[in-house]
């Protein structure tokens, strides 16, 4: 049976709020908070903070409809496959452009299918994806399976090349190390300040992720589930930029931050590891939690142990599809 893939409209929200709630995280049960023992309740009972905490704004037609205006703000593009005449399966595109090795790309941030047909649903949305990133005269088509869906398998098969590792590791606040000296530059930095520096997480394109953290897109409407920070740290010869969020679901509170550093100071370690020292000093002493996670490049792990944190196993590749005209 062919597949069809066009741009998704306003329209098409109630089915793919369908597509998603119709395998949410827990099994298709419902809770007021999924993560601390919630009471069980009827999805129509939950306000929209309470269904992003069982998969995101996918579980919510109100935050999918800023979900997905957030990305054509970004000149994005929101694909929507029809197989049989019923929509199968989604993908969310996003344009990035970074310093290099990153350089410009189309990231894949979302690719969900129907189990039933993905093989044949996956393939046509990456296929439109591809055309896409060529029709902007774009090299590279991202995606970061663990994070954004898809067979990384059959990703790797088709052609698709590992750009970066990464690997997320864990730090109980117990533990926190002796931080440097460091000075704060500022404490709301904006993505435009941000825009030079290398985020070390690449488990989504860096513009989609600062706004995923800082709940942006969601006008407030998860305010009571999760709280920003940012800082602009001045430690040694270089800034390091942190942004991130409290996950005030969770029974212990975590801190969830991002790194940003100058490509000069990328490949250097020892600095690596007081950098994030201050970022934790910085953010330990404006939020109370119970530990502290980050993601970045799996050489850099070491480091980050030596400072106490912990995990850093399960590997958690950025891929890319280099395009050719």
């Amino acid at each position: 049976m062919d597949v069809t893939v066009r741009a998704a409209t306003k329209e098409d929200i109630p089915a793919l709020v369908a597509l998603h709630v119709s395998d949410n995280e827990f099994g298709g049960r419902w809770f007021e908070n999924p993560f601390a023992s919630g009471k069980e309740a009827k999805v129509e009972d939950l306000t929209p903070a309470q269904r992003w905490l069982h998969g995101g704004p996918w579980m919510d037609p109100g935050l999918l409809a800023l979900h997905h205006d957030r990305i054509y703000d970004a000149l994005g593009v929101v694909l929507a496959a029809e197989r049989g005449g019923a929509l199968a399966g989604i993908a969310e595109l996003w344009p990035s452009a970074e310093p290099l090795p990153m350089g410009a790309y189309l990231g894949v941030v979302t690719l969900t299918a129907k189990r039933a047909v993905a093989r044949d649903v996956e393939p046509a949305l990456l296929a439109a994806a591809a055309r896409e990133a060529r029709g902007r005269d774009l090299r590279g088509l991202d995606i970061a399976p663990a994070h954004a869906g898809g067979d990384a398998a059959r990703l790797l098969a088709d052609g698709y090349a590992v750009l970066a590792e990464h690997r997320t590791v864990h730090l109980e606040a117990g533990r926190k190390p002796d931080p440097p000296e460091y000075s704060v530059v500022s404490t709301a930095p904006s993505y435009t300040e941000l825009k030079e520096f290398v985020a070390l997480d690449h488990t989504e394109p860096p513009g989609f992720r600062i706004g995923n953290l800082v709940n942006e897109w969601s006008a407030g409407l998860l305010a009571e589930v999760s709280k920003p920070f940012g800082a602009l740290l001045r430690v040694d010869f270089a800034t390091v930029g942190v942004t991130g969020r409290v996950a005030t679901w969770l029974p212990e509170r975590e801190a969830e931050f991002d790194l940003w550093v100058p490509m000069a100071a990328l490949g250097n370690l020892p600095w690596l590891r007081r950098a994030v020292a201050a970022a934790v000093d910085h953010v330990g002493k404006r939020h109370r939690v119970a530990r502290f996670r980050t993601t970045v490049r799996a050489h850099q792990v070491p480091a980050l142990k030596a400072a106490g944190f912990e995990d850093g196993g399960d590997p958690d590749p950025w891929l890319r599809n280099h395009l050719v005209r």
